[in-house]
């Protein structure tokens, strides 16, 4: 039977929190009480996180080893296609997933915290959104006018955005597979886990690099990571991965067909670093700044926290 977060009390728990608020640190216990209180800590720690993160790619290019044998065996480039890199992608947060499930003690319902939201986030989550993709394509727009990309990279990192890619399958990949798979590692298992071992502020952070760094190209980091602390902030202030899954379908959503539409010119043409218009950057940050206001308002209003470890430590 798997135990529930709660249970830890009884190996510890409330006298390590006393001693970290008393003296900031877990000297004021045994070695034995602390490494019997770690071992039922929720899992991911922060070690663990990245070891779960490593994990991810060393499943992905096992998986795709059989791919790259056939396409030297019938002279195809098969690790170029869309859809075997999406195959591999999935496979990879899946059985990651499984891994991080069966390591953990809590129940699938504590990793998908699945929770009903009130509608009323809705429109602050679409305002906040609507900002951050503007502000977020422009500043990954910046860097590669900053630090072009090299033509070597472009075909590896081009990914299933690119306009060639069926729009139908493009929209699977983006705002139906990464939402779901991503949200569920890196905000269900891995911000579950350092939500029990760090600060809310810490957690959060740590979760975002972590997110930003499996988008393997490092001209999406800085984007990735902004998005990646929005959408750990309102798991936190929620309780609940639905206002991050679709926070993510969304921003994902708009940047495909901006792409497929060539809005904002060729968005997939990464040796291309055209910025938007100085007026249109600054919208996009003025709604993104009043969306996470209006929507961290109503959250507070409707309540739903989940309960961190420096909640209980201050309370």
């Amino acid at each position: 039977m798997r135990l529930r977060q709660e249970d830890c009390r009884s190996c510890g728990l409330d006298e390590i929190r006393r001693s970290r608020g008393n003296a900031g640190s877990l000297d004021a216990l045994s070695s034995d009480r602390v490494n019997e209180w770690r071992a039922y800590m929720p899992y991911p720690n922060l070690k663990q996180s990245v070891w779960l993160v490593v994990l991810f790619f060393l499943i992905t290019l096992v998986v795709g080893i059989p791919f790259s044998i056939l396409g030297a065996v019938f002279d195809q480039s098969l690790l170029q296609s869309p859809y075997v890199i999406q195959f591999l992608i999935l496979a990879g947060f899946i059985l990651t997933i499984m891994y991080a499930y069966h390591r953990t003690d809590r129940t699938w319902s504590d990793i998908l915290l699945l929770k009903p939201v009130s509608w009323k986030l809705f429109l602050p989550l679409g305002v906040c959104i609507a900002g951050l993709a503007i502000v977020c394509s422009d500043l990954g727009n910046l860097f590669r006018h900053l630090i072009p990309v090299p033509e070597s990279a472009q075909k590896l990192f081009g990914g299933s955005a690119r306009k060639e890619t069926p729009y139908p399958f493009t929209f699977y990949a983006m705002v139906v597979q990464a939402p779901l798979a991503k949200e569920i590692l890196f905000r269900g298992v891995i911000l579950g886990g350092l939500l029990a071992h760090r600060a809310r502020s810490g957690a959060i952070v740590w979760s975002a690099v972590l997110f930003a760094v499996t988008h393997m190209d490092p001209w999406r980091y800085p984007p990735a990571l902004i998005l990646g602390l929005v959408f750990a902030l309102w798991v936190v202030q929620t309780g609940s991965l639905l206002p991050a899954i679709l926070g993510h379908a969304l921003n994902n959503f708009l940047i495909v067909t901006a792409t497929h539409l060539d809005i904002f010119g060729r968005g997939d043409e990464l040796s291309v670093g055209t910025l938007l218009p100085w007026w249109l950057h600054g919208c996009g940050i003025i709604l993104a700044l009043f969306g996470l206001w209006w929507f961290s308002k109503v959250s507070k209003d409707r309540g739903g926290q989940v309960e961190t470890r420096a909640g209980m430590e201050h309370a």
